[in-house]
Order: structure tokens, then C-alpha cells, then sequence
């Protein structure tokens, strides 16, 4: 049996998730809460004090666990793209044929951000005002980035996509998606919708790959 695992009874002799520790819980939990109070006011706006208050420590608890405040938004920001990669990663194992691939990422990364609106905004706001003295704002999303030029310079060479900068694509995809889990307050009671309706994020899935195919469609 593994240290710290608990047997299931199985004759494979799997074993159960490790029980976490009371430090990993809290840890868990100041990201969690860090998280929505990134999302909804900011990196600036944010204040370690009500972080501890909805996790129930003392602000000075924080900082055993992340050394500054900044710490804390880097590895929730790491978390985050770590989490939206290994979705993605399932979504696209054993399949081989480039639209396909392009689509299960695009429909991951919509599901990803409709299950986590929080995460979405934090990304969204990161976009429209970077955290002072980032001078990385790559380093969180390079990772997911690298999976969609990758497949696109698959089906370039494969002759399936036409030859286009990534960059459209990305700005078309991430940004839409963002946009739809972010936005139905914007647009107004007269044209509301649930962003985590399945109807709408079926409809928005189709929308999605309409979009990519008028981008790589080689004519």
C-alpha cells in the first residue's frame, strides 16, 4: 500500500485518494477564496484581510502559506491555466485528425470557463489591466497556447488549415469565450441568457466552430 493511502478492498489493489492534511485543506481553501475575490475586485482591490475572514484565519496565516499577496495571485493564476490544460489534454487524448483536436479544445476551454466563471474573470481582467510589474503575462497561458498553435501547425502541414497567424484564432476563441461567460449582465434584460445553460452552450459550441472553420478553411 502507498503511504498515506487508504485500501479499497480491490484484488488490482487500487487505493483511494490520499486524505489531505489540515495545512493542504487550508491552503486549498485561501486559494478558493483568493480566487473569487480576484475575480470580483481585482488584484489592487483585493485585501488578504477579507481572504482570511472567508477562509476563518488570521491574515498573518496567509503568509505561511504564500509569502506575499503577489505570490498568491501567481500561484492561483498557475493553478488555473494547470487545471484549463489538463482538461484539455484528457479532452484530446487518442484523437488524431486536426479539426477535431481544434474543436475539443475550443468546446474544453468553453466548459472549463462556464464551470469556473471565476477564473474567467480573473483572466478577462488580467487582459484589460495586467497586475504592476508583471512582466510575464505569458507565463501563466503558455502552456494552453502551446497546445492550440500546435495544432494548428498540424493541419497547415497536414494541408487541412489554411496557413494563418495563430494569434487570430487565439484572439477569436479566448476572447469569445471569455467574453460569453463574462458578459449576459452587459447586454441587458432584453437579450439575457445563462452562460451555463446547456442550450446556450450548445448553441455557443457551434458558434465556435463556425467561427474556426471561416478562419483555417483552406479555399
Amino acid at each position: 500500500m502507498v503511504p498515506g493511502m487508504h485500501s479499497t478492498g480491490s484484488s488490482r489493489g487500487e487505493s483511494s485518494p490520499r486524505k489531505l492534511s489540515k495545512g493542504e485543506i487550508t491552503r486549498r481553501n485561501i486559494l478558493k477564496a483568493a480566487e473569487a475575490s480576484f475575480a470580483d475586485q481585482g488584484y489592487d482591490a483585493a485585501r488578504l484581510e477579507a481572504i482570511a475572514d472567508e477562509v476563518g484565519i488570521k491574515q498573518a496565516a496567509i503568509f505561511y502559506y504564500f509569502p506575499s499577496k503577489r505570490r498568491l495571485f501567481d500561484e492561483l493564476g498557475q493553478e488555473i491555466h494547470q487545471s484549463l490544460v489538463s482538461l484539455t489534454q484528457m479532452r484530446l487524448d487518442g484523437v488524431d485528425d486536426p479539426w477535431e483536436k481544434l474543436m475539443l479544445l475550443a468546446e474544453a476551454w468553453l466548459d472549463f470557463m462556464v464551470a469556473r466563471p471565476t477564473a474567467a474573470r480573473i483572466i478577462l481582467r488580467n487582459c484589460a489591466t495586467p497586475v504592476a510589474g508583471d512582466d510575464r503575462p505569458e507565463a501563466y497561458s503558455s502552456d494552453a497556447l502551446q497546445l492550440l498553435r500546435a495544432i494548428i501547425a498540424e493541419g497547415v502541414a497536414a494541408g487541412r488549415f489554411a496557413d494563418v497567424n495563430s494569434m487570430y484564432l487565439v484572439n477569436l476563441l479566448s476572447g469569445s469565450i471569455l467574453h460569453y461567460v463574462c458578459n449576459p449582465e452587459q447586454l441587458g434584460s432584453e437579450r439575457p441568457y445563462r452562460p451555463d445553460d446547456p442550450t446556450e452552450v450548445a448553441i455557443f459550441k457551434t458558434v465556435l466552430r463556425k467561427t474556426a472553420r471561416a478562419v483555417l478553411d483552406v479555399q
